[in-house]
């Protein structure tokens, strides 16, 4: 299978209850270039294999995020980012009910596993890279989650600070923030500081939940006038 952008030997941990698919996703992301080191049933299952588990990325079926906590567990004994896979297609129609609150845990990607091959090698590449990412056939589940805030940004945030809360909505880096509006890093993580302040956030994958809410509940009464 030819690839436009090979992986550059990013380790995987896949954690699926179904073998059958646990290991045809695994040969699968083996033959794109990917290189995983454990294939796994349950998070439990993980945990509990000994020596270094460390990954680059860890992809789980989204059934197997629970109970509360289990997401924190796994990024903690893998330093990787973490992405669940669910798939949208017409028998399953699965969704992640919960994707906000498992955002704010730490997991940056809701992968569909219906997508076409490109589009799910892409996004596990803006995984890796950092990035956040939500396949568009699960958007309409945050809308329905939403939680409408009344308060406009340009009430709670300066000019600036809304220009990094964007930037970082898009999974940019303090890095690339900074170089994209010309100031340093460290002043950055100082409107940052203040973002999460002001709204009342956690942390950085809170503040991209946030935007993400208020841009459905925008985007969703722009096409209801």
């Amino acid at each position: 299978m030819k690839q436009d952008i090979v992986p550059k030997d990013i380790s995987v941990i896949l954690i699926h209850p179904c073998e059958v698919v646990r290991h045809s996703i695994g040969l699968f992301l083996q033959q794109s270039g990917y290189r995983v080191t454990l294939l796994v049933d349950s998070p439990e299952s993980m945990l509990k294999k000994s020596g270094d588990l460390h990954a680059d990325l860890v992809l789980i079926h989204y059934s197997s995020c629970k109970p509360r906590g289990i997401t924190k567990n796994i990024i903690d004994c893998t330093g990787a980012n973490m992405a669940c896979l669910a798939s949208s297609d017409f028998y399953h129609n699965d969704c992640y009910r919960d994707m906000l609150e498992q955002l704010s845990e730490g997991i940056t990607g809701f992968l569909d596993m219906n997508e076409p091959l490109h589009n799910f090698l892409s996004e596990l590449e803006n995984i890796t890279s950092g990035g956040i990412v939500v396949s568009k056939n699960f958007i309409k589940t945050l809308s329905k989650n939403a939680i409408v805030v009344e308060d406009k940004l340009d009430k709670l945030l300066s000019g600036r600070e809304i220009q990094v809360l964007n930037l970082l909505s898009t999974g940019g880096t303090n890095k690339e923030i900074g170089k994209e509006l010309f100031i340093s890093e460290h002043t950055v993580s100082v409107h940052l500081r203040s973002i999460l302040t002001k709204l009342n956030l956690r942390n950085r994958q809170q503040a991209v939940a946030y935007v993400i809410r208020k841009g459905l509940i925008a985007e969703s009464n722009n096409n209801e006038k």
